[in-house]
């Protein structure tokens, strides 16, 4: 089944079995029932449909193009918030964090939260029609250069985001299977962890813990961060367009941001020196 980007590609305005053939492709009836299943193709007649977008390099150059004009203006839009953003982390001993909480609490975080409530993403429940998975699909061509993504491990309340790049997400990934990891966040929660585990020899935090609740202020300003951006992503597209946007704008708006001189971006993000930077803790409220 290695082949099946292809024949997804292939199918993207429809194809028949003997046209993929044609190319080289040659689907099992297992492979076509797994897809199916998967909701990522359609059976119309003797034509295979896929069922998903598929953007190729012409129009992810033209959704690029537009998702960079946006955060131009999104960023403008923030600037304030992501000024006292910074100045609450600051203000803690934390300013090497909020390029990673920015980016992974709010931006690839929260964002994606006021989708959901506002029902502009798949629940991801899963239900007899969909029982593998209830996500949305798409696919893009080229990929970004340089994009950031998030990870994130739970336990008893508590979950650790980690902020990865092509260049340090082997490191992070180690983190994240190492066995000790979950019976931390477990220690975490009951408020058992030794101090020394989070705090340097000043008593400062080496990495954020933000309660996900409105009295706490890196929340709250994430909040209102999130709220503007998802506005002006709704003032701009159809709602059937925002979930491809949306991931494409989630980078275009660091891009503006860190152009605009309002974020920098740690060097240890393009080396896998000190993880501090990219990682942080979010409780459900508890006590750290």
């Amino acid at each position: 089944m290695d082949d099946n980007g292809r024949l997804l590609f292939r199918a993207r305005q429809g194809v028949t079995r003997t046209e993929l053939r044609q190319h080289g492709i040659d689907p099992l009836d297992s492979q076509i029932a797994l897809l199916r299943a998967y909701h990522l193709i359609a059976v119309e007649g003797e034509r295979l449909v896929t069922t998903f977008p598929v953007l190729g390099s012409q129009e992810t150059a033209g959704l690029r193009i537009r998702m960079a004009e946006l955060a131009e203006v999104v960023a403008a839009e923030i600037a304030t918030d992501v000024s006292a953003l910074a100045d609450v982390l600051t203000g803690e001993g934390l300013a090497r964090s909020v390029y990673g909480v920015l980016f992974g609490y709010v931006i690839d975080g929260l964002i994606w939260d006021r989708l959901r409530s506002d029902g502009l993403l798949p629940s991801g429940e899963l239900s007899v029609e969909r029982p593998y998975w209830n996500g949305a699909f798409w696919a893009v061509y080229p990929p970004r250069e340089g994009a950031m993504g998030t990870n994130e491990i739970e336990e008893a309340g508590v979950r650790l985001t980690m902020v990865w790049t092509d260049e340090t997400v082997r490191a992070l990934n180690r983190l994240a299977e190492a066995p000790a990891l979950r019976s931390a966040l477990r220690a975490v929660s009951r408020g058992s962890l030794p101090r020394e585990a989070l705090v340097d020899d000043e008593g400062k935090l080496t990495i954020p813990v933000i309660r996900r609740r409105e009295s706490d202020p890196v929340h709250r300003i994430g909040l209102r961060i999130a709220g503007k951006i998802v506005s002006a992503l709704l003032r701009d597209l159809p709602q059937a367009g925002v979930v491809v946007a949306a991931h494409e704008l989630i980078w275009s708006v660091v891009d503006a941001l860190e152009m605009a001189g309002m974020v920098r971006r740690p060097g240890t993000f393009d080396g896998p020196g000190s993880l501090a930077a990219q990682m942080f803790l979010s409780t459900d409220g508890a006590e750290v």
